[in-house]
């Protein structure tokens, strides 16, 4: 059994011993859910975007209109079998990551207060990423049809532990988070992942600091062959070089930085990240988003700018004479930029209606984080994203 297994498997023993001790209960077991009815259509037609970094396809040159980008369904059971001791287990159904509507486990976890101030989680959790991770997938938690992709590029899951200790220091709530983890999925492994995350709230403001490492493993079918063939060839510095830039074992470090504020009528929100795995041919990437809107009764229009820095591609040129590593250094360039409207209609207390616009600029030469390219994808080509999204909380 492996660790994702095992520590899965801990979680569940761990609530179901607790259960058979514990009287039943009419509030013991909570079941909710949440759920996404999304679709997009893009104007490139030679490349697809797509919902997870891991997924090639999504909407665009393979279907110009899709509902695969954002719909997604979600279920929900949360065990409270002491004031102390809980647990949740949840599952979803979307077309990320294994590019399949298939249910995967996203959550599988019990957590226990030791006291008011403190208190840890085992088994499967959100990796603890940015400042929306516990809700990216809920839609209607948020005002967009989306978060922000520049930034929100990654829908990970890590079995591991995390412990949370909460500091009240007057009208100021200062939350410090540690945990240590394990991340297997579709493409990307990560082993010994650990890390800190701090988030201080005070009145209507917000503001999230994070720093996470870890080794990470980043393969796919292109990739290995890709490696594999240059390790095998005659030029010794080529060969040296190819070796720099393998993704399949790096050193990983993310940093994330965010600040909110929302007094009610009208929110302002701003993250930034650096994921930096360079010298490999993830290289290093920086990225953020300012987005801005206002509340009058049912309506939230909003308005967002979102930026994309890509650095540390050190291609090995003349150095290599098929041209192989050169594409596929040049092919990880996504420094874009979008500009996005979005409008949000509570048509009632657990049901939103969601029109968005965006227009990405890809940067000269950039591939914008495209996938499924065609052979008339254009590079530094720009194009427009429209979207609609009934979100749905029950």
């Amino acid at each position: 059994m492996n660790r994702k297994k095992y520590l899965i498997a801990v979680a569940v023993a761990l609530a179901c011993a607790q259960m058979a001790h514990a009287q039943n209960g009419s509030d013991r077991f909570t079941l909710s859910g949440f759920g996404t009815l999304g679709v997009a259509h893009s104007t490139e037609d030679n490349a697809d975007v797509h919902p997870d970094f891991q997924t090639g396809k999504g909407v665009g040159a393979s279907h110009s209109t899709s509902a695969n980008l954002d719909s997604r369904f979600a279920l929900q059971l949360d065990a409270n079998f002491t004031d102390d001791f809980t647990g949740v287990v949840q599952a979803v159904s979307e077309y990320a990551v294994t590019e399949s509507y298939k249910p995967e486990i996203s959550l599988a976890h019990v957590k226990y207060r030791f006291s008011p101030s403190f208190s840890a989680r085992l088994g499967r959790i959100t990796a603890p990423l940015y400042m929306l991770s516990e809700y990216q997938r809920v839609g209607y938690a948020m005002p967009w049809a989306r978060p922000p992709q520049e930034v929100y590029n990654y829908l990970l899951a890590m079995d591991g532990i995390e412990g949370q200790y909460t500091l009240n220091a007057g009208d100021t709530l200062v939350g410090l988070q540690a945990f240590y983890g394990h991340i297997d999925s579709e493409l990307v492994e990560v082993d010994g992942m650990y890390g800190l995350g701090v988030q201080v709230d005070h009145g209507s403001s917000s503001f999230r600091i994070s720093h996470i490492r870890g080794k990470v493993h980043y393969s796919s079918d292109s990739i290995e062959q890709l490696f594999d063939f240059y390790a095998t060839l005659p030029i010794p510095p080529l060969v040296e070089a190819a070796g720099k830039l393998d993704p399949r074992s790096m050193d990983g470090k993310f940093s994330g930085i965010g600040y909110s504020y929302d007094p009610g009528n009208w929110f302002l929100r701003t993250e930034a990240i650096q994921a930096d795995y360079a010298p490999s041919i993830s290289g290093k990437t920086t990225s953020g988003y300012l987005s801005a809107g206002f509340r009058r009764g049912a309506w939230t229009p909003a308005f967002t700018y979102a930026h994309v820095d890509v650095s540390g591609l050190k291609a090995p040129g003349a150095l290599d004479p098929v041209g192989l590593l050169n594409q596929a250094v040049a092919g990880n360039n996504s420094s874009r930029h979008s500009y996005t409207a979005s409008l949000r209609w509570d048509v009632r207390d657990s049901i939103a209606v969601k029109l968005q616009g965006s227009h990405v600029s890809n940067h000269a030469g950039s591939y914008g984080s495209l996938g499924n390219q065609q052979p008339g994808f254009q590079p530094g080509r720009s194009y427009n994203l429209i979207s609609a999204s009934v979100d749905f909380v029950f």
